[in-house]
């Protein structure tokens, strides 16, 4: 949908080597968390030589230099390896949250400086899902339209809130799925899109 609507996408995905499309979890990358593999016109069915996936679906690594060459895409994804993502206990902290925040602390304050972000960005830091149960998972949005002070409310919002909102900003349509009538996240912005 992003390209039918001349829109450029990128995914990066931390651990990954870049030389193939990544179908499978290797070493800290978990192929579960990369939701672009799922799509056949993107791997051509499985094919580990896709060369449309080996183009978008990129190394975390190219990110920063994407960001300074101010060469990044409209819409991009980013994914941390397992050492990452607030699950996984990994030496030397042992402390998958005390990890993800590290990670974030590093990694933020680049996406935030670059021009991408500057120039009317928006970055969405989502989890996928609680420890246990069925609980409300977080969600941060940062953007120079967001509201401020930090702002929260208490609307009841799903992942696909986020996907309708995405949706929004860059103005594709139909709705996908669930994004047709999930509430989107626009209460959090002072202007939207």
């Amino acid at each position: 949908m992003l390209e039918a609507a001349g829109l450029s996408w990128r995914a990066y995905q931390e651990g990954i080597s870049g030389v193939d499309c990544p179908l499978s979890s290797v070493g800290l990358y978990d192929v579960n968390h990369d939701p672009f593999v799922f799509f056949d016109d993107v791997t051509q069915r499985n094919n580990p030589q896709a060369p449309r996936c080996i183009q978008h679906v990129r190394p975390y690594s190219e990110l920063q230099t994407d960001l300074i060459n101010d060469t990044v895409t409209r819409y991009n994804f980013i994914t941390p390896h397992l050492c990452h993502d607030m699950h996984n206990s990994c030496a030397p902290l042992n402390d998958p949250v005390l990890q993800g925040d590290t990670w974030l602390s590093t990694e933020v304050p680049k996406i935030l400086a670059s021009q991408a972000y500057l120039n009317n960005g928006a970055l969405f830091i989502l989890w996928d899902e609680g420890e246990s149960g069925d609980g409300p998972i977080g969600m941060i949005a940062l953007s120079l339209k967001a509201k401020g002070g930090g702002y929260a409310n208490t609307i009841p919002y799903d992942h696909s809130s986020t996907l309708r909102t995405v949706e929004e900003i860059f103005g594709v349509s139909p709705l996908l799925s669930g994004a047709a009538s999930a509430t989107d996240l626009s209460d959090l912005f002072v202007s939207f899109p």
